[in-house]
């Protein structure tokens, strides 16, 4: 799991490991029941692409990109689903490529010469509804170098204790839980100081999605 998150104090909750101190939660067990990423979990997002909600979520965040990255700067998207923010950030004018785990958005991908797996090649790092699934963030956040910006839209709950309440609870899929401080926080102790806040994925009719814009210059 996150080094980070691994050193704060924590109470077990069920299968949640609680952090009231610094408003993070995470699943107890990392191993219980993983979702499979398969072509599946492409198939449902691609289904979704050309939804009016989708376009606004793709228009909202190569707004806020554009507003802290130039354009025609590379801008590397994990965990890029079927790969509709790597084509509209393209269409924008950024060097957008993207990186997955899932066997057929991976080949899209390569199909167009959008596929890579190095965060530290790029001006920008997008993680739009994928870092809460990741088992050890670290592993990607490290690679990032100094002075990159870096986007992401997570769920993001007013209370801990709440969590089950929501229809972002998702054991083996979302492995980590923040409330808006707690993700902030999160990311500082990882070098990452904030630059805004973005109300675009509420805007586009989702519940309870934060976006965060960073750039990588703490200590």
């Amino acid at each position: 799991m996150d080094r980070v998150i691994a050193g704060f104090r924590a109470q077990c909750d069920g299968d949640l490991m609680l952090c009231p101190d610094h408003g993070v939660a995470y699943q107890r067990d990392m191993n219980a029941a993983p979702i499979a990423y398969d072509d599946a979990y492409h198939d449902h997002y691609k289904a979704l692409e050309d939804s009016p909600v989708a376009a606004a979520l793709n228009a909202g965040r190569c707004a806020m990109l554009a507003r802290h990255a130039a354009l025609e700067s590379s801008v590397l998207d994990i965990g890029a689903g079927c790969g509709t923010f790597v084509r509209t950030a393209r269409g924008w004018g950024f060097d957008a490529k993207g990186f997955d785990v899932i066997p057929k958005t991976v080949a899209a991908l390569k199909e167009i010469g959008a596929f890579a797996d190095d965060p530290s090649a790029f001006d920008a790092v997008t993680f739009w509804d994928s870092i809460e699934h990741i088992r050890k963030p670290e592993s990607v956040l490290s690679k990032v170098r100094m002075g990159t910006i870096v986007l992401a839209a997570v769920p993001v709950f007013g209370a801990l204790h709440a969590i089950r309440e929501s229809k972002h609870y998702k054991p083996g899929e979302h492995l980590y839980y923040f409330t808006m401080p707690g993700f902030v926080g999160w990311m500082a102790l990882h070098g990452f100081r904030l630059l805004e806040t973005s109300s675009h994925e509420t805007d586009a009719g989702r519940e309870s999605i934060g976006a965060f814009a960073f750039r990588r210059d703490l200590q």
